[in-house]
């Protein structure tokens, strides 16, 4: 409701993907003679490029609403750490398991674009997918 209009509104939203877009992230793992391998955390390089475009995008637009998603359980506090830290602005920063985001898309009328570098899962988002340079403007 806006101003007296009982017509719902949605606010437009763009979804980024961390792995890929604002930055690479790598395995670190750990290896055991008996148990095998276990990734024991992750080594997360930071793009400049693309987290300046996330602050032009939310001062040039500030009605629309601005989300970072990972696919990666685990790097999901770095990543909100380092943006509050580096106050670059979103609205929202979450964890979603790939099939599950996926399957609630079709779902969501105010989804505007999912900004992805990773050419498996564009195909995935149908209409909604931006192809995006690993580390470039997009």
């Amino acid at each position: 409701m806006r101003q007296g209009d009982l017509e719902q509104w949605t606010q437009p939203r763009w979804v980024v993907v961390l792995e890929g877009v604002l930055c690479n992230v790598t395995p670190i793992e750990e290896k055991k003679r008996f148990k095998g391998t276990r990734i024991s955390g992750y080594h997360i390089t930071w793009h400049d490029v693309p987290l300046k475009r996330m602050v032009y995008l939310k001062s040039k637009w500030p009605d629309n609403s601005l989300e970072v998603v990972t696919f990666i359980p685990d790097v999901l506090d770095t990543m909100v750490e380092f943006l509050d830290e580096a106050q670059i602005p979103y609205d929202k920063a979450s964890f979603s398991h790939f099939d599950q985001f996926c399957n609630l898309m079709r779902f969501q009328n105010d989804l505007q674009a999912v900004y992805d570098s990773d050419y498996a899962r564009l195909q995935r988002y149908g209409q909604y997918g931006v192809s995006v340079t690993k580390g470039r403007d997009f």
